[in-house]
């Protein structure tokens, strides 16, 4: 599988929005995404005693990023003589999973049409840059960071 095979835009949001079911790891994880993200949505404005914590969802967000960036090492084109890209893949892929759910929150829970509007206007705007880096990638003209996790606080079986 090389560049040519990476998600198209509408495939993307098919997928985050699980429409989309066919047996391919990035499906399952862009999946796996837009759900961590609708949960935070919940468990950030809700502010009631819940089972699973902010802290939590952002664990297994983190988790599915790794995943994506480990399957983008092997599956993605890296061209070293490419512009250098400040995000790695599945920072990308939950970027996009994460204004996938908040532009349908804002829809089913705004009555602002103007905020409702904006959010459709950005998630578009979101897409369409997903777009322009996946061709950016087969081009050659991009090169991903591998990634990072940052600093955390993790058990030392992590390192």
């Amino acid at each position: 599988m090389d560049a040519a095979a990476l998600l198209s835009p509408d495939q993307l949001l098919a997928a985050i929005a699980g429409r989309l079911a066919e047996p391919f790891p990035l499906i399952t994880w862009a999946r796996e995404l837009g759900d961590l993200h609708a949960a935070l949505i919940s468990a950030v404005l809700n502010r009631r005693p819940s089972e699973v914590t902010e802290a939590a969802l952002y664990a297994d967000i983190a988790k599915v990023i790794d995943k994506i960036n480990s399957w983008a090492a092997s599956y993605v084109r890296h061209s070293r003589c490419a512009r250098r890209h400040t995000h790695t893949f599945g920072e990308v892929i939950s970027h996009v999973a994460k204004t996938y759910a908040e532009a349908w929150w804002t829809v089913l829970h705004s009555d602002c049409e103007e905020l409702r509007h904006s959010a459709w206007v950005h998630l578009s705007e979101v897409r369409d840059g997903y777009e322009h880096l996946i061709g950016d990638i087969r081009a050659g003209r991009v090169q991903l960071p591998l990634g990072w996790r940052g600093i955390r606080n993790a058990p030392q079986e992590d390192c």
